[in-house]
């Protein structure tokens, strides 16, 4: 008992101490009555099964008695020997019950009327239970030879005894399906015990009363075990039962008969139930005082091991003991306290981690992006200069000259395009110098008053006074700026109210750009920021504005993030942090050279 639990060694002690004097006792009485309710119910079976025999007998016997007096039918003999089939199915129906099956079969074994039956009922022409191999139900045969007199002796003085003066032409009989209307006749003989009919070596239930339990029950069942001598029972000792072997031809058959005991067996439970309350008792004073002591000792200590664990898994939210001020309250104010510690503690350095593979993942892009723009931009230039070329030697009337015109646009926005690319990549701290962020923000709404004005829009700015300088590429900045505002121009396309703010607190300096225009969906507001993808139609937006944007003020060390409604409007929040606001970035030393600053 080493390894368990204060709670669990208190209850097992007592329950043991309970236990060993009830049960004894309560095994003895139940012992006895279930040997009672067997022996009871053992009688009622014999006494069923031989109800059944002696049914089954009576029936045969009426079968057989049919038979012979239709093989005693002159018209049948007739219609036999003159080869009527269809006539003799007639004539045999008329002397057979609703319900039955009229069979017959020629000297030779060829079927006539009825079902092809075995060669030992055609040849011996005895009574039986043919089974088929499989598909149809059993059959309850009884059939009697057929005899032509080649005497001249009237017919009515025939006897069914074979005459020296007599032929067999065939056998003639009555069959009966054992269906379960057929099984149910049985059951009510045998005093209304359930009743299957069941062959087959490994059992199969052709026909029953059982409910799906005991169907269940006999299926798969080998037909020695079933038919062994006397009353059997079921492993969970609930069911008794016994079979009645019948007279088969083809695969063995057997009627099953069952007698429950469950409902007796259950009585028993009211007999020893005074004992059964001791047992309780005693169980119940177990229980409560290991619940006593699992409440101020064991929970608490199994909650902690609990929390422990989960915490070892990473999960810092597992319930503890409620707080109290012994011991166990001191130590759960501890642990609590150090959980709280190392998930601080974990949430940075995870915060941190993506952070690291983020700029590394955007490193590496920023130098492929830079180096295939290089490579593109040297033929782009060239292609210009050659098409500027032919423009100037062409005829000025010529048609043509508005194609060239097209191409130059076209390069031109190729030229645009590698520009902004190569803008993502470049190192930042190249330029940097202290910049009045309220003087950019007027240059920049300055720059746009033409194309606001074209769009009816109404521009204000909110600049906060004495906001700090910001050591940062001018150039970069005033083009994120630049972007910013003329995506706020395209989403008012009917007019609206931009406003600019600039604000600071202890930790950044912002620059606010909100609009009053269509908005963002809730879909794209995680990808705005990603390469190539745009909102906008085809003709007006090729995807790199905000993309662009993000890596400069990332290059900057800030965050650059939106918050939009749709048909609302959006605003678009630049943030930089003022701890890396220095000289720093302006004299960056080579680690921070080597490789772009922003992607």
């Amino acid at each position: 008992m080493g390894g368990l639990s204060v709670r669990t060694k208190v209850f097992l002690l007592f329950a043991a101490a309970a236990l060993l004097t009830v049960v004894p006792v309560l095994v003895l009485i139940r012992q006895a009555v279930a040997e009672r309710v067997y022996a009871s119910a053992t009688q009622e079976l014999e006494s069923a099964r031989g109800s059944t025999a002696v049914n089954w007998e009576n029936s045969v016997s009426l079968l057989q008695e049919k038979a012979r007096r239709i093989a005693l039918e002159r018209e049948v003999e007739r219609l036999i020997r003159e080869g009527e089939p269809g006539r003799l199915e007639s004539a045999l129906k008329r002397q057979i019950d609703e319900g039955q099956i009229a069979v017959a079969v020629d000297s030779a074994g060829r079927t006539l009327v009825g079902p092809v039956l075995d060669t030992s009922i055609v040849n011996t022409g005895r009574s039986a239970v043919f089974v088929p191999p499989q598909g149809t139900l059993p059959l309850r045969v009884a059939v009697r030879a057929v005899y032509m007199d080649t005497s001249t002796a009237p017919a009515d003085t025939m006897s069914g005894a074979m005459a020296e003066d007599s032929v067999l032409i065939g056998m003639v009989g009555v069959a009966e399906r054992l269906d379960t209307l057929l099984i149910a006749a049985v059951k009510s003989a045998a005093g209304g015990t359930d009743v299957a009919l069941i062959a087959g070596d490994s059992v199969s239930v052709l026909a029953s009363t059982l409910p799906d339990s005991l169907t269940a029950f006999l299926s798969g069942m080998s037909m020695r075990t079933v038919q062994a001598q006397g009353v059997r029972s079921s492993e969970s000792g609930s069911l008794l039962y016994v079979a009645y072997r019948l007279n088969t031809t083809g695969r063995p058959a057997a009627i099953v008969l069952f007698r429950p005991v469950a409902d007796e067996l259950e009585l028993v439970g009211g007999i020893d139930q005074s004992v059964i309350g001791i047992g309780v008792v005693a169980l119940g004073l177990a229980v409560g005082l290991a619940l006593v002591i699992a409440r101020i000792v064991a929970r608490p200590a199994q909650a902690l091991a609990a929390a422990a664990a989960d915490l070892a898994r990473g999960n810092f939210g597992a319930p503890l003991p409620a707080a109290s001020s012994d011991e166990i309250g001191q130590l759960t104010n501890a642990f609590r306290d150090m959980r709280s510690a190392i998930a601080e503690r974990e949430g940075r350095l995870r915060s941190a981690q993506a952070e690291l593979i983020h700029r590394e993942k955007l490193a590496a892009m920023g130098r492929l992006v830079a180096q295939l723009s290089h490579e593109i931009n040297n033929p782009i230039y060239n292609i210009q200069n050659c098409l500027e070329v032919l423009e100037r030697r062409s005829d000025p009337r010529d048609p043509n000259r508005e194609f060239l015109s097209l191409a130059q646009e076209e390069l031109q926005r190729m030229a645009v395009l590698t520009r902004q690319m190569l803008d993502q990549s470049r190192p930042l701290a190249d330029a940097a110098a202290p910049l009045d962020l309220n003087q950019l923000v007027q240059r920049v709404v300055a720059l746009a008053r033409p194309e606001l004005d074209a769009h009816g829009i109404r521009a204000s700015q909110n600049l906060r006074r004495g906001i700090p300088s910001v050591v940062a590429h001018p150039d970069a900045l005033q083009q994120v700026l630049a972007n910013l505002v003329a995506n706020a121009i395209d989403a008012m396309p009917t007019g609206g109210e931009l406003k600019v703010t600039t604000r600071a607190d202890a930790e950044a300096v912002e620059v606010v750009v909100e609009d009053t225009g269509v908005g963002i969906a809730e879909e794209h507001l995680p990808h705005i920021f990603e390469a190539f993808y745009t909102t906008k139609p085809a003709v007006s937006g090729i995807g790199l504005g905000l993309f662009v944007s993000e890596g400069i003020i990332r290059g900057h060390r800030g965050r650059l993030f939106v918050e939009s409604t749709v048909g609302k409007g959006s605003r678009f929040i630049v943030q930089l942090p003022r701890e890396t606001l220095n000289a720093s970035l302006a004299t960056p030393d080579a680690s921070e050279t080597s490789e772009p600053a922003a992607v």
